[in-house]
């Protein structure tokens, strides 16, 4: 198998040589500010039919747009990769007989793909995403995850104005136990078992098995959360956080409640209104963030649970008064976005400072020069965290299923321009996030190494006092009163570079060359790189880390 993946690694190369297949002929406009040009779509533009509906779901007066007709090369490495196979199995028992990569995009739903397209436009701040992946409709495999074509959103209309956070989704695995059927049998009978053993496996307290679980879930659920910033909770000495009102809101759930639900009715206080079975806790729970008194609410009638971890978050998530639809950093944070869909993602301004402070916070917390620090302030520099940031309004992510294909809409800080400047940047970023602390370890593997040079040089004028004397010196300076060394030439070697500075070695007197070669006669006072260097009384330099070296040390002394 080893042989066989610098010849998969190919295959990323190929993959993205398809990107630069499709150059479309488009006419250039100067932008309302003359700053840029801009695409139009006009009667000098012509498309591939296939990339028409591509075009029809971006936007084309951007910094960014590209489309891609991928026509047959997804098949067509396939094809390749498959021919790689054949090679390995001549040489290798590894590869299962019935693999099949074009297979395996067949059944993932993969192969319906045939165009995609993003556009990026900045709007005051704000990149304005959009990606687009044709599949022509087909909602088989991977693609039948998020359920068929998407409704109308809810989250607007059921969390209150100042949630702080939203997520949205629809999760649909009833075509999945098919797929994952389907790709096993690629992998040999063994592993057709296998699945087969797992998806007939009964949940432990319900009389389902995990393929009857795939074969009934198909939800859409909003989880909803607003911070209370008046109200602290200590996560530790040094993060305080606040306190966080939560709910979620599961539809076409009651299924889950029938199966599970019984067990926690027991231990709870159970009670009817309004056609609603109530389920609270027993009583208040001690928490970090506070009492808390969780509630379920089941709504028989619209095969919808809601749970919340107090009864006033949830009435007023339920209540449908001053909803998140009527707040301007909601409105602005999906301007732009399709009014169906099948998944949402939202944060709103105060949530992103909120999390930026604590991020800058932890940063403060690192220690100075060390390869954490390096990478935090990398990444962030990067990214433009800084406390002083002051956002216009939050963010939002949303993905849809649509007749011919995936949008996928965003408000976020960063374009997505594919694999364009964006692809050049990442990457540059990334290496920066690397290279700095191999900068930094470099730079403290030369401090090892100038202090084992030092530690060398002071060995031999010892060795002479020795001679002299019979026994090392009781302390260094006693090298300078027998014009062994100079002053300057002793400050100069017995010093090495710490956090702090240069610092003078610990010297360890009365020692004699006669006694335990391992004894520690000169060390660093601190570690370097989490390591303490050290003069042995046999003339050897050596690094341990600090615990080590530290106990080494302590049996040195209970020794004497």
């Amino acid at each position: 198998m080893k042989k066989l993946l610098p010849l998969l690694a190919i295959a990323p190369l190929v993959f993205s040589s398809c990107e630069k297949k499709s150059e479309p002929n488009i006419s250039y406009a100067t932008a309302p500010d003359n700053s840029t040009s801009v695409p139009t779509i006009g009667s000098n533009t012509s498309f591939n039919n296939t990339l028409t509906n591509v075009v029809s779901n971006l936007e084309t007066n951007g910094s960014h747009f590209s489309i891609t007709h991928i026509d047959d090369d997804l098949k067509q490495l396939a094809k390749a990769v498959d021919g790689i196979l054949d090679i390995a199995r001549e040489s290798s028992n590894d590869i299962p007989p019935n693999l099949s990569v074009v297979k395996l995009l067949n059944d993932l739903g993969l192969s319906k793909i045939d165009a995609f397209g993003r556009s990026s436009r900045s709007n005051s701040g704000v990149w304005h995403n959009r990606f687009f992946l044709q599949t022509n409709g087909d909602r088989t495999g991977l693609l039948s995850i998020m359920g068929d074509e998407g409704t109308e959103w809810r989250a607007g209309g059921i969390a209150p104005a100042d949630a702080d956070l939203v997520v949205e989704f629809e999760l649909n695995l009833r075509r999945l136990s098919e797929t994952m059927k389907l790709v096993t049998a690629s992998f040999g009978e063994e592993a057709e078992a296998s699945l087969e053993e797992a998806m007939q496996q009964k949940i432990e307290g319900a009389a389902l098995s995990l393929a009857d679980v795939f074969g009934k879930t198909d939800q859409r659920s909003t989880l909803i959360i607003s911070l209370d910033r008046e109200k602290q909770w200590n996560v530790s000495e040094q993060l305080k956080l606040p306190t966080i009102n939560a709910a979620i809101c599961i539809e076409r759930g009651m299924w889950l409640w029938n199966q599970f639900g019984k067990e926690i009715e027991k231990n709870a206080e159970v009670s009817e209104r309004d056609g609603l079975k109530i389920v609270k806790a027993p009583e208040e729970m001690e928490t970090p963030m506070g009492k808390l008194l969780p509630i379920i609410i089941l709504d028989e009638a619209k095969d919808m649970i809601w749970v919340s971890l107090t009864e006033d978050y949830l009435e007023k998530c339920r209540s449908k008064e001053n909803t998140l639809a009527s707040s301007d950093d909601f409105k602005k944070a999906t301007a732009g976005f399709p009014a169906k869909g099948n998944g949402l993602f939202y944060v709103s301004a105060d949530f992103c400072e909120e999390v930026i402070h604590q991020v800058n916070q932890a940063g403060k917390n690192l220690p100075e020069e060390s390869e954490e620090a390096a990478i935090f302030d990398a990444v962030t520099k990067f990214i433009g965290l800084s406390d002083d940031i002051n956002l216009s309004h939050g963010y939002a992510w949303s993905i849809s299923n649509t007749e011919s294909g995936i949008l996928c809409v965003a408000n976020s800080m960063l374009p997505d321009k594919g694999y364009g400047i964006m692809s050049g940047i990442v990457p540059i970023a990334s290496m920066s996030a690397m290279t700095a602390p191999m900068v930094i370890r470099q730079k403290k593997k030369a401090d090892q190494a100038q202090a084992t040079v030092n530690m060398r040089q002071l060995y031999m004028p010892l060795l002479e006092y020795e001679s002299d004397n019979g026994r090392f010196p009781r302390q260094l300076s006693q090298l300078v009163d027998a014009e062994i060394l100079t002053e300057d030439t002793l400050t100069t070697i017995n010093q090495y570079k710490s956090n702090s500075g240069f610092q003078p070695f610990t010297y360890i007197p009365n020692r004699s060359s006669s006694e335990n070669p391992n004894t520690i006669i000169l060390h660093t006072p601190e570690p370097i790189d989490g390591k303490h260097v050290f003069l042995c009384i046999d003339g050897s330099v050596k690094s341990l880390p600090e615990n080590d070296f530290l106990e080494m040390l302590e049996n040195q002394a209970n020794l004497e």
